[in-house]
């Protein structure tokens, strides 16, 4: 890794990982619906995208925007997860102060007393669930009564799900007529994919060119604008390029990337 970071003249890795300060247009769209669905105070929202989209990575950035601005925000992933696991984390991330010891049921009651008091105190919560896709029936229906428990203590609570759309075809009735706003991500453009690739290598310390316009186009090509695999890409392009030696990155060093990559991998 010494000898990956010090060809390129790198601080750190420029692609391990997403950045979630990078504005790229779609998460900042995102972001403002997301803002949207909190001051307007609705109970349920999506963001329905396809796996590497930078789903994850939004509900990051929305932690910590919805935070600054006084909303009460917790993460939750939903993969695997039992009805009474959903509870203890939400009750843990809204400082509802559970025991150890609480069941299902006194865990909606710590819940229950928390709306009120939020309702009486005109306070926002915003619970995100990653991955609700994977939820089971079980889950679905404590999400639903969630929404409910809000709006019977007129507490403005805003649940957001995270899921591809295929998973989110499978959402029960229940859930699926209670969305009130659905937000997609959109793949990249060219240009934005481009800007992310330069903005990361600046971000790390290199001041000079490393791709080629080519194989920046090319980078964004074999992506097909997901997120996720144009940093892989680009990632495994320097590696090769640091092997190699080569002072920049052209077509065929990505090229020889993207036969290296396991993108059905990248892509779950």
């Amino acid at each position: 890794m010494i000898s990956y970071l010090s060809h390129w003249n790198l601080e750190f890795s420029p692609y391990r990982g997403l950045g979630e300060a990078y504005p790229a247009p779609p998460f900042a769209e995102a972001l403002a619906r997301i803002q949207y669905l909190v001051t307007e105070q609705r109970s349920l929202g999506a963001v329905v995208a396809s796996m590497g989209m930078g789903k994850s990575t939004v509900l990051a950035a929305a932690v910590e925007r919805l935070t600054r601005a006084g909303s009460q925000v917790t993460l939750v992933d939903a993969f695997g997860i039992s009805s009474r696991e959903l509870l203890w984390q939400i009750a843990c991330g809204l400082d509802a102060q559970p025991s150890m010891g609480d069941g299902v049921s006194r865990l909606w009651q710590r819940l229950a007393d928390l709306a009120v008091e939020q309702g009486w105190q005109q306070r926002s919560a915003v619970v995100l669930v990653d991955d609700a896709g994977q939820a089971g029936p079980d889950v679905c229906q404590q999400i639903v009564r969630l929404t409910r428990l809000a709006s019977h203590a007129n507490a403005a609570w805003t649940i957001l799900l995270a899921s591809s759309p295929s998973q989110a075809d499978r959402w029960p009735e229940s859930i699926r007529d209670r969305i009130e706003l659905q937000i997609t991500l959109d793949p990249w453009e060219p240009d934005t994919t481009i800007d992310y690739l330069q903005h990361a290598l600046l971000e790390a310390g290199r001041l000079d060119p490393v791709f080629t316009e080519d194989a920046l186009r090319l980078v964004h090509s074999h992506s097909e604008g997901s997120p996720r695999l144009v940093a892989r890409l680009a990632d495994a392009s320097l590696v090769l390029g640091a092997r190699a030696g080569v002072a920049i990155v052209d077509t065929g060093i990505v090229q020889a990337a993207h036969g290296q990559v396991t993108w059905s991998a990248a892509a779950g």
